[in-house]
């Protein structure tokens, strides 16, 4: 059996991904709205409360997921010219883990 990311499955993981960061949305809106930081310092303890950390990178997670399998959907659904879709592949994983690794360098 075949265990690439096309079809039904790539399908579910962007509905999924989607649904954690509506999740996060909610959550940030809520706890922002109930008691809003009024400083950098109170920003900064924010979002080094392992709860908050956590739920952040979780959402940057589903955010990059979510990315990758839509733009490589279009990318193979619309550059036809191989080399230049592997090409224009290879730079979306290059941008992709770039923003992954910024964000995790962040919340540590």
């Amino acid at each position: 059996m075949k265990r690439a990311l096309t079809g039904l499955r790539a399908w579910l993981l962007q509905r999924l991904s989607a649904l954690v960061m509506l999740a996060y949305l909610v959550a940030a809106l809520l706890r922002l709205a109930a008691d809003p930081p009024q400083g950098h310092a109170q920003w900064q303890a924010l979002m080094h409360a392992p709860a908050v950390a956590l739920a952040t990178g979780l959402a940057f997670g589903a955010l990059l997921l979510h990315a990758w399998v839509g733009a490589r959907d279009v990318l193979m659904d619309y550059v036809k010219p191989l080399p230049l879709r592997i090409g224009l592949m290879t730079l979306l994983v290059l941008l992709l883990g770039g923003s992954g690794i910024t964000v995790l360098r962040a919340l540590l």
